[in-house]
């Protein structure tokens, strides 16, 4: 039996990886889908407040609480940045890292930046004007879930995601990530999951980074951004690999 904490991206919430963890769960293994603050079922705590240090403090927290050691970390898309946070908080208790269509940050990167490294610079700077548009409207501060559709999510699928997608602070796509010990070099064994049927992807950029390097494997997928949605059992099969 392995450990596995299954780290969500932004708008969406632990409900997302409900079929993986299902098939993961039957298979054996202990399985946690934790929230971040402001989203998901915690939606009622949204707050433009809320950073990436909260985040990661949210999956450091649930790690400890539960006692938990070996585990198999893996986040999705803006997950990647919550999960490098917690692999240099805790390296001890972590024993794979797994980068989901994830960004893959080094010490004082944030989301907004890194998409402006990943993506050609008219694109990466649609994206950042739109995240930052939408905050300001009416002060709120806070981001609005990009469609489904724009990440290739199957259309059967894409009324679930649109339905529980929640906006999420802009704080937390703008906060740098400060590490300390040295964020994913902490943990020897990292993968990274590409989702390879959707464009424009920042992810390809991180894939062509890391894929081949020392201490990373490369694993694709044939569909768009949300693979846990789309792709669930064979997500929960490449997973249990690693255990």
């Amino acid at each position: 039996m392995a450990n596995f904490v299954l780290v969500h991206g932004a708008w969406h919430g632990g409900w997302c990886y409900r079929d993986t963890a299902v098939a993961l769960r039957a298979a054996g293994h202990r399985v946690l889908t934790p929230t971040h603050a402001g989203l998901g079922e915690r939606a009622h705590q949204a707050s433009p407040s809320i950073t990436l240090a909260d985040h990661v403090q949210d999956v450091v927290g649930c790690i400890e609480a539960e006692e938990l050691d070996d585990v198999i970390l893996c986040g999705h898309s803006y997950g990647g940045m919550v999960i490098t946070g917690v692999a240099d908080r805790i390296p001890d208790r972590i024993r794979t890292l797994v980068f989901l269509d994830a960004f893959v940050p080094d010490d004082g990167d944030s989301l907004i930046s890194l998409i402006q490294q990943a993506l050609p610079p008219e694109v990466g700077a649609q994206f950042v004007a739109g995240f930052r548009g939408a905050a300001r409207e009416n002060n709120r501060g806070m981001t609005a879930p990009i469609p489904a559709a724009m990440f290739n999510v199957k259309a059967e699928n894409q009324p679930w995601v649109e339905r529980r997608c929640v906006p999420q602070s802009l704080a937390t796509f703008e906060m740098p990530l400060l590490l300390n010990n040295g964020g994913r070099d902490a943990v020897a064994s990292r993968v990274f999951f590409l989702a390879d049927g959707w464009d424009p992807s920042p992810f390809r950029y991180f894939a062509d980074k890391y894929g081949s390097a020392e201490g990373w494997s490369l694993v694709k997928f044939p569909c768009g951004h949300d693979v846990m949605v789309d792709m669930p059992g064979e997500l929960a099969a490449e997973l249990a690999r690693l255990a």
